[in-house]
């Protein structure tokens, strides 16, 4: 009975480990967004200083907007 109750506790042990270990961490940066600013800053960019208005320039950009 003893070595039971060691062979289960070993095995939620062993799978509590596996599970806080296997889940992405919450605080991960998402480059995706990251990837997405740069780009609509860079649309935006091209505009700058262009006889165009500004909501213009941010529709046109939108495609790239995060």
């Amino acid at each position: 009975m003893n070595n039971f109750k060691n062979l289960l506790i070993a095995t939620l042990t062993g799978l509590l480990a596996l599970s806080l270990f296997t889940q992405p961490a919450q605080s991960a940066p998402k480059t995706y967004d990251a990837v997405k600013l740069i780009e609509f800053e860079h649309c935006l960019s091209g505009y700058q200083g262009s006889a165009t208005t500004t909501q213009n320039a941010i529709n046109d950009c939108s495609r790239f907007r995060p």
